[in-house]
């Protein structure tokens, strides 16, 4: 009776986590601490400590939350080192947990994975209700606040991996009637219509990274003529597209809106433009720096607005420049005639932060490509990355791989990685604004910047050894989990939030330790 309570807190536990990850970070923490309390209280310490002492795997992986620790007494910031050795306690928690636990039966696991969606689910109609101003009202219209509850990088990945689980459970039949692969199917869809809501690029692009990657893999490896020709001719597919829509997008951007204009040398009323032809700044294929008249723009615009041309937008822009782009992204000369030429919408629009028109309305992941681009054209241009958040990454990795030559042995310790960064921008005078000067955003450059060479080595045998050791016996969901988490690994420092490490390492526990490594584990 002792063991079925246990067993049952232990189960009720993993599906709280599994649904609350998406939604609260209080809840799942506070729910770890139950199930780590439920294992010590269940005792049979003499076969816990046996199970984990011949889990090769297991006491390599621990190295993620070991490795840290040690380097805690290479650190002058100790508050800093206990802040991020209590964030990563999860690294530790569950994988003991869960390896010494007994092993779930499909039915158990199934209904975690679907506790799972069901939370990724809610917590994107939540999004939702903020985007429609309804309950949850964000303090402003960034596409991050429609992730209402966590980061929206963690919960774009979190849908990613919540895609491929549907997509899998729909190609094995594994619903019983029609409904399910119904709903299924049109989660799926909210799925992918809120990544373009969120502009979600970086789970995006992973969801498609892992698709092709599944789809090499089957290519190359399966049994079945049928399937690798299928498999072949949807790979064909999806490389054309993507090449096709990005390649369209490249274009649609350097395309002039309106390719009449024209250098002129002054306006109707007189008054001389001036053009920057040294700076070949776009904005909907139209050069922004050419035709200004700033003495008309300053007249026409106080009769337009009572906002000063020299404040900032509502998003902490200079409003003068917000103005410059979007009249260039329409196509108009910078001048009081171009002034006239905008809707009262239109001036709305410029004081409320839009530099373009084409996407005050039409949100999605092409307003998200378009400033991707937009962002690195300006960038090789020579343009400071500041308030750019792509361009920013690569002043962040660059400064970073700086500061792990530097501490190539040692490495900075656990809690002198922050203030060793902020250190080399001031010395480097960087032009970034102080509010944007943040660390890696790619975890595995953190390991060596963090570790040095040596404890940056334990981390990385420490993520893949558990993959390699035994690849042909590793079951579907865990290689989709690990795909997932290892691309996010180069776009983000995943390890460095509360969010980010429960998803982490309650999934790569639960799908490698959690049940039986056999290939067909939902079938058994």
């Amino acid at each position: 009776m002792r063991e079925k309570i246990h067993r049952y807190i232990y189960l009720f536990g993993l599906g709280i986590i599994a649904f609350f990850m998406p939604i609260s970070e209080f809840i799942t923490n506070a729910c770890i601490i139950m199930l780590s309390l439920n294992y010590l209280i269940e005792a049979n310490f003499n076969k816990k400590l046996k199970t984990i002492s011949k889990n090769k795997e297991l006491l390599f992986f621990i190295f993620l939350f070991f490795i840290p620790l040690i380097w805690f007494f290479n650190s002058k910031n100790m508050e800093f080192a206990l802040h991020d050795i209590k964030i990563r306690l999860p690294l530790l928690a569950l994988p003991i947990i869960i390896v010494s636990s007994e092993a779930l039966k499909p039915k158990q696991l199934k209904a975690i994975i679907f506790v799972f969606i069901a939370g990724v689910l809610l917590s994107t109609l939540a999004g939702l209700l903020a985007y429609l101003g309804i309950y949850f009202k964000p303090k402003s219209d960034n596409v991050r606040n429609y992730s209402v509850f966590i980061s929206h990088i963690t919960l774009s990945l979190m849908m990613a991996l919540a895609i491929l689980l549907l997509v899998y459970f729909i190609i094995k039949k594994e619903f019983p009637k029609l409904i399910y692969y119904i709903i299924s199917g049109l989660t799926i869809v909210w799925f992918l219509l809120f990544f373009a809501l969120i502009q979600g690029f970086t789970g995006l692009s992973i969801l498609i990274l892992v698709s092709i990657c599944i789809l090499f893999y089957k290519v190359f490896t399966h049994k079945n003529i049928k399937v690798k020709v299928f498999s072949l001719s949807l790979l064909i597919v999806l490389i054309a597209s993507l090449s096709i829509y990005l390649g369209k997008q490249i274009k649609d951007f350097y395309t002039p809106s309106n390719p009449e204009i024209q250098l002129k040398t002054h306006t109707i009323y007189g008054n001389p433009y001036v053009s920057d032809t040294s700076v070949y700044l776009l904005e909907n294929g139209n050069y922004i720096y050419y035709n200004v008249c700033e003495k008309e723009l300053r007249a026409a615009w106080s009769n337009r607005s009572l906002l000063n041309l020299d404040e900032n937008d509502s998003r902490e822009q200079v409003l003068f420049h917000t103005l410059i782009r979007y009249m260039t992204s329409k196509g108009l000369d910078k001048d009081a005639e171009g002034i006239e030429a905008l809707t009262d919408e239109d001036i709305v629009n410029i004081e409320t932060g839009h530099s373009n028109y084409r996407f005050v309305k039409k949100r999605g992941i092409s307003q998200r490509i378009y400033n991707i681009i937009w962002q690195i054209d300006v960038y090789l241009k020579g343009v400071p990355a500041d308030g750019h958040s792509i361009t920013q990454r690569f002043e962040y990795q660059k400064y970073g791989l700086i500061l792990a030559k530097r501490n190539i042995l040692l490495g900075t310790g656990t809690g002198d990685l922050d203030d060793e960064y902020k250190a080399i921008y001031e010395e480097l005078n960087s032009d970034l604004n102080i509010n944007n000067r943040h660390r890696a955003h790619n975890q595995f450059l953190t390991f060596y910047i963090s570790f040095g060479i040596f404890g940056a080595s334990f981390c990385l045998f420490a993520w893949f050894y558990p993959v390699f050791s035994r690849f042909k016996s590793r079951n579907s969901f865990f290689l989709l989990f690990f795909l997932i988490a290892s691309f996010s690994m180069f776009a983000d420092d995943m390890l460095e939030t509360s969010s980010a490490v429960v998803f982490i390492s309650f999934f790569y526990s639960l799908f490698l330790w959690g049940t039986k490594q056999t290939k067909n584990l939902i079938h058994e």
